[in-house]
């Protein structure tokens, strides 16, 4: 007879969108995956005088299959989806702007582009003279200029700025554009406790971010998905398979 042990579980998840055949993607650093299966009971009691009460029938109704995956690195597309939106390139050709208009303002006005590259961008006023760059600051990131004391153009008058972009390397993400992420995923998992090698298969789950970001939190972040496991035809909710150690 096999002698029982416990268990202590570690391991990589990966991931693929559910019905395709796209490459798989690990997870970030996982630190929790919980599966859950509830039942319901329902049970046909007695109105009986002398049983009251007691149980006559029963029956056992079983619920989904959940799961809850909590990670705390992240790339590109596990941002997107605690975000619940899909992470696209930006281009890295730059692009170049002639003659925008502006109309002056205090505080910081807005341009019409991000990412500039302050070594292009000139300011014009409505006399067709450069204005000083040593009167305004730029925020390049934003795309916002600001005019400075000893700026010569006045507020409300209409000047022009030219241009370019720097075309920088990145990602952009468009939050809430989806409403569910249906993945296949797997765990390559080891077991800590025997040393024998598991895999958990979990075919199609249907997934949605529960997660809390503070963008100025001096802890890790902490990503997490949870939903339920749904019966593909043909395969189990789940499959844990554990190999034996060669000897």
């Amino acid at each position: 007879m096999a002698q029982q042990r416990g268990k202590k579980y570690s391991g990589d998840l990966y991931a693929r969108k559910h019905g395709t055949n796209d490459g798989f993607l690990k997870i970030g650093n996982a630190t929790e995956l919980t599966t859950s299966k509830e039942s319901e009971s329902n049970q046909l009691t007695s109105t009986g005088r002398g049983e009251y009460g007691e149980v006559l029938e029963s029956e056992s109704v079983p619920g989904a299959t959940e799961i809850s995956i909590k990670f705390n690195t992240f790339d590109k597309h596990a941002l997107a989806r605690v975000m619940m939106g899909e992470a696209v390139d930006l281009s890295t050709t730059p692009i170049a702007f002639t003659d925008e208009p502006l109309t002056v303002g205090l505080n910081w006005l807005k341009l019409a582009y991000r990412d500039i590259d302050e070594t292009t961008l000139v300011l014009t006023d409505d006399a067709d003279a450069v204005i000083d760059a040593t009167t305004y600051e730029v925020n390049p990131r934003l795309g916002l200029v600001r005019f400075k004391d000893t700026a010569t153009v006045t507020a409300g008058a209409n000047i022009t700025y030219s241009g370019s972009t720097k075309g920088s390397a990145g990602y952009q993400i468009d939050a809430n554009t989806l409403t569910s992420l249906p993945l296949e995923m797997y765990l390559d998992g080891k077991d800590r406790i025997s040393g024998q090698d598991g895999i958990l298969d979990m075919y199609h789950a249907d997934l949605s971010s529960d997660s809390d970001i503070n963008w100025f939190s001096d802890d890790w972040w902490e990503g997490g998905l949870s939903g339920p496991l749904i019966k593909d035809p043909g395969k189990p909710t789940m499959r844990f398979t554990e190999y034996k150690q060669q000897s």
